[in-house]
């Protein structure tokens, strides 16, 4: 009899293992904010450009130019205001930028990706897409009770075994700041893709969050930004990959994202 006893045990427990694993292979999935997020094999350009409302050229040239940059689609723009100008973004994270690609307290002064822009910021975009896509990146973000959160999700299109020097950055940014642009034609400048915050403080080129290099590896994360100082209305996010290098750019450009709309 417990002989028995310990046969029929050990069969119920295989039964009630093989019912448990049915239900959870059943379960239905749970949503998540990344459900919808699918990157794609597309080197985006970034262009970011030092600014003033106190510069001249700036008004007379370099907000167009700006703008026809970001008119080129897929392309990332920040807008540095520099010391003076009413938006001027924290110096300690000024210098960051400016370490690797100096302005040489000039302005506007461009760069896409790694190289100067300045004198067609646009043609040099269109030369950006052009480069293959290590790794792909997809965002959307979501505004609740005054909190910016960005859903970030990248993916890797070839095996990548330096995972370890790639740096992501998220950066908040915010559109239509009204106030004056010397040598803007305008009666009301508006001022776009404002550089507000970066996710990792003073350090332009972000955190070492990717941690998986296989190929066709996804990797997930949340930032989050605090808009009780802006227009939440205006407000979106940019994403941008770096890698860690021992050239002259200590942090070279691979990709970028953002959920301007």
């Amino acid at each position: 009899m417990k002989k028995l006893f310990i046969v029929f045990a050990a069969i119920s427990m295989v039964l009630f293992a093989c019912k448990k694993d049915n239900i959870e292979k059943n379960e239905p999935h749970k949503a998540t904010p990344y459900d919808n997020l699918s990157p794609q094999q597309q080197t985006w350009a970034l262009c970011i450009n030092y600014t003033g409302s106190w510069c001249s050229a700036c008004g007379v040239w370099g907000e167009q130019a700006m703008d026809d940059a970001v008119n080129e689609t897929k392309v990332v723009g920040l807008s540095l205001k520099v010391p003076s100008d009413p938006q001027a973004i924290p110096q300690a994270l000024l210098t960051s930028f400016e370490s690797d690609r100096p302005r040489h307290g000039s302005v506007p002064v461009f760069w896409v990706g790694d190289g100067s822009g300045s004198q067609n910021p646009a043609y040099y975009c269109r030369k950006l897409h052009k480069l293959p896509c290590s790794i792909g990146i997809d965002a959307r973000q979501e505004i609740t009770n005054g909190t910016l959160s960005v859903y970030v999700k990248t993916k890797n299109f070839e095996a990548i075994s330096n995972i370890s020097d790639y740096y992501i950055a998220a950066y908040l940014l915010e559109d239509g700041l009204h106030y004056p642009q010397l040598g803007s034609s305008s009666s009301d400048p508006v001022h776009n893709f404002v550089l507000r915050k970066a996710s990792s403080g003073d350090d332009y080129f972000g955190q070492q969050l990717l941690k998986d290099g296989a190929a066709n590896a996804e990797f997930t994360h949340t930032f989050t930004f605090n808009l009780s100082s802006y227009n939440a209305n205006n407000c979106y996010a940019a994403v941008v990959l770096y890698k860690k290098t021992s050239g002259t750019i200590q942090y070279s450009y691979v990709n970028s994202f953002w959920t301007r709309k």
